[in-house]
């Protein structure tokens, strides 16, 4: 009698526990690869912020202490780039410049396509592109030191404690952590790698010593 030759194929039932094998192996894969492409963000955002941080000294040893205005846009198509970095940077050369809205100085946040890091000081501001009194900027009452617990708001630059501030949303932006009320200064809207969202923020005090959120 002839013998039949052994079936080296694989049965539908055999392939399709092949593919569940290898769709739980990527589940527990993901995380991991997502975690580290975030903590790779998040590096490349402290490192940015250190070199806006150098830009910013500077501009403010170039011009007597003086840092540029803040800038903000209401009812129009450059509402989402509020707090834009400083045009100044760019104008004189301490930054690359664009030509896209909203992004003159060309620095972008790795967490908001399109949009620059963001800036703010207490001290003069522009709505609009016009003078509009002084930017109300938070800052913890215990600050640079102790970041947390209460504070209050300084419209001049004499008198607060941080002289001025520059912060990414983050991995999450529409996050509690990062919209809180008091961001970016206080250490409660600040990322938090568990999870949770939060800024990632640079600031300096009144004597220009430089600080970074953890």
């Amino acid at each position: 009698m002839r013998r039949r030759g052994n079936n080296a194929a694989f049965t539908l039932v055999e392939l399709l526990v092949v593919i569940a094998i290898i769709g739980i192996l990527a589940a527990l894969l993901l995380p991991t690869l997502s975690g580290a492409k975030e903590k790779a963000k998040v590096a490349r955002v402290r490192a940015e912020l250190n070199a806006l941080g150098l830009a910013f000294d500077m501009y403010s040893t170039d011009y007597s202490g003086k840092v540029p205005p803040v800038r903000n846009n209401c009812n129009t198509d450059l509402a989402s780039h509020w707090c834009e970095l400083p045009v100044e940077l760019a104008a004189l050369n301490y930054l690359g410049g664009s030509q896209k809205a909203g992004c003159s100085a060309d620095l972008e946040d790795v967490f908001n396509p399109d949009h620059t890091y963001k800036y703010a000081a207490p001290g003069p501001q522009l709505l609009n592109g016009t003078p509009a009194g002084n930017y109300s900027l938070w800052v913890p009452t215990n600050a640079p030191l102790d970041m947390t617990g209460g504070g209050k708001y300084f419209t001049n630059a004499i008198t607060s404690p941080v002289r001025w501030v520059i912060w990414s949303l983050g991995p999450q932006p529409n996050s509690a952590r990062t919209q809180n009320t008091y961001a970016p200064l206080t250490s409660d809207s600040w990322y938090n790698r568990t999870g949770g969202g939060g800024v990632i923020a640079r600031f300096a005090d009144r004597n220009g010593t430089q600080f970074s959120s953890q």
